[in-house]
């Protein structure tokens, strides 16, 4: 049932040694309250700190959204990866060396592995060239673009020297030319790329697929860039150039931003702002904005100050606007890129300028009066229109009513009669009140939970609960003790370890945190408990039975089938009866 390759021992290992606060730490900005630490929660809109981490417990939990679990949990949600790769990650991060999988329960070989080998091979080749005598020119261009060494090492900058060395490298690894074809490496018989330095581009998962090459000098026919054609590693409309390094730092730093190329985002790096991406283009794909999406912060779009791209912010913005994000635009009216303005006032300016933000909204007020003459009527029925389906989309009542007045302002138009009825601003929050975004749950559904927990802690309970009533009536508690089951086929006593390593689907393991770590659950089996817990669902069961009936004597018409219907809800009744004043039989020790 589970990914049994996982090493249980290593499991235990690695849940002693990691500290779910260092590991989250990386991921966001943490703010000490009292023993335990709050931050803003990265799985839903939030503004007011509402998750919060237990030293003591290990744990995580939103107390908006309800998101929760353990180290392991928070890793699996927030890279979106499988159980097994969560704890490879967080071995990787406290430096625990896992044991390697069996033969048996090895996982599945990524078939693109040898491929992801040749351009890693490629990358370290370019590196050594950069640092060679060919790549002294190279080198001294980037240092001249304030590129330090840190920069150089961790983007794998390399360069690529002229066809004649790249060609020797090729023949020296053995490479069969189709192969180099196909992963963009040759093209018309020679390398793409030479004379040129280059950056790798990955995946979202960090594999490397495909390069972007600028040259050294802006002289010449040849283009200043070339990036990889499409291959079946690299669809550029699919991939954004420093995803899989950004996302960890954007959730720290509680937005992304977007800029439009490679250097844009080096020049983030020189400034020690590390939470920048680029689609490699100005236009933004629906795959792309997938991704962006998937990141769960506010966007702050930097395109160059230019008509090209003040274009591709409203485009980007319009996307963004369809799908509910949350979205600023910095505010360029200097025409100059993210590395010019570094190169002329260093970290100090360019953090100032990435701060320099207004609403998407304010920003089509501007924009948008490059598309229409508000002097003709229709032009400014168009405008009007078109900033009222944003501001349409705003939650927020007072901004919404504050841009309507002025778009009433510039265009005359009053859209207040037209607007939907806002929505109801967020109270604070009360950490003593947690809030309640489901009903408040049936007596069996608090019944039925303590009988899981109590099966946790005894296989003699589970054996009883199987043979008596068999089956829960929420689907969360049914596939919880179909896992449980399974462990108790072969151990006499159930390790929350073991099981958890089972368990793939990642809404169990959140529910079966939720029970684990509930301050109020029993942490010793209690036979009263359970027996007191068996009865409600027992009585809880039958009252279901009694109710059905009823409801079927009020429609049925033959007074022989209502007469047997009677007799069958009478001996209902009689069993409830008997259940509620203690006649049961109880297993007073399991």
């Amino acid at each position: 049932m589970g990914l049994r390759w996982i090493n249980e021992q290593d499991l235990k290992a690695i849940r002693a040694q990691a500290d779910i606060v260092d590991i989250m730490s990386r991921y966001l900005s943490l703010s000490k309250k009292g023993k335990n630490y709050e931050a803003l929660c990265p799985f839903h809109d939030d503004h007011d700190p509402s998750l919060s981490i237990s030293t003591d417990k290990q744990i995580f939990k939103c107390f908006v959204c309800g998101a929760g679990g353990d180290v392991f949990g928070f890793v699996q949600k927030i890279e979106n990866i499988s159980f097994p790769e969560a704890v490879a990650k967080v071995a990787e991060m406290i430096g625990y060396p896992l044991t390697m999988p069996t033969s048996a329960y090895k996982p599945k070989a990524d078939p693109n592995q040898s491929y992801y080998d040749i351009l890693q091979a490629y990358i370290s080749y370019m590196q050594y060239e950069l640092k060679s005598e060919a790549g002294m020119l190279a080198l001294d261009y980037l240092h001249r673009r304030k590129l330090n060494e840190d920069v150089l090492y961790r983007f794998e900058i390399g360069y690529a020297p002229d066809i004649q060395a790249s060609q020797k490298y090729f023949d020296a690894k053995q490479y069969d030319a189709k192969t180099l074809k196909e992963l963009g490496l040759i093209q018309n018989g020679h390398a793409l790329f030479h004379d040129r330095f280059v950056i790798p581009i990955h995946d979202a998962n960090g594999h490397p697929i495909g390069f972007t090459a600028r040259k050294l000098t802006n002289t010449g026919d040849e283009p200043k860039y070339i990036n990889s054609p499409q291959t079946k590693l690299y669809e550029k409309g699919h991939v954004i150039f420093n995803y899989h390094r950004a996302k960890t730092f954007a959730h720290k730093a509680h937005r992304v931003i977007l800029v439009e190329g490679a250097m844009d985002v080096l020049a983030f790096e020189k400034a020690d702002i590390h939470e920048s991406i680029a689609c490699l283009g100005t236009a933004c794909t629906t795959e792309q904005l997938e991704l962006i999406q998937r990141l769960r912060v506010p966007v702050t779009i930097c395109y160059d100050g230019d008509s090209a791209g003040q274009n591709a912010t409203y485009k980007f913005g319009k996307k963004a606007l369809a799908q509910n994000m949350e979205i600023v635009v910095v505010q360029n009216h200097t025409n100059k890129d993210p590395d010019e303005i570094f190169d002329q006032g260093g970290k100090a300016e360019l953090s100032a300028f990435v701060s320099r933000t207004i609403s998407f909204i304010d920003f089509l007020f501007d924009y948008l009066l490059t598309k229409y003459n508000l002097d003709n009527y229709e032009d400014r029925k168009a405008y009007a229109l078109e900033i009222f389906e944003a501001i349409e989309k705003m939650a927020n009542s007072f901004e919404k009513e504050t841009y309507l007045a002025q778009l009433k302002q510039k265009t005359g138009f009053d859209f207040h009669t037209m607007v939907k009825q806002p929505v109801q601003p967020k109270r604070k929050k009360q950490r003593s009140m947690p809030i309640h975004l489901t009903q408040p749950m049936s007596g069996r559904d608090i019944a039925e939970r303590a009988i899981v927990n109590c099966i946790l802690l005894s296989k003699s309970a589970c054996q009883r609960f199987r043979d008596e009533i068999g089956f829960f009536k929420d689907p969360k508690c049914q596939k919880l003790s179909l896992y449980i089951y399974d462990v108790y086929r072969t151990y006499d006593r159930l390790d929350m370890d073991q099981l958890m390593a089972q368990i793939t689907d990642e809404e169990i393991r959140s529910f079966l945190m939720q029970i684990w770590n509930d301050p109020y659950r029993k942490t010793a089996f209690d036979q009263a408990y359970f027996n007191d817990s068996m009865k409600k669902i027992k009585l809880c069961t039958l009252q279901e039975r009694i109710d059905a009936i009823n409801a079927k004597i009020k429609t049925v018409a033959d007074p022989i089938e209502k007469a047997k219907l009677s007799v069958d809800k009478q001996r209902l009744l009689h069993e409830q009866g008997r259940i509620s004043y203690g006649n049961e039989k109880q297993n007073e020790s399991i």
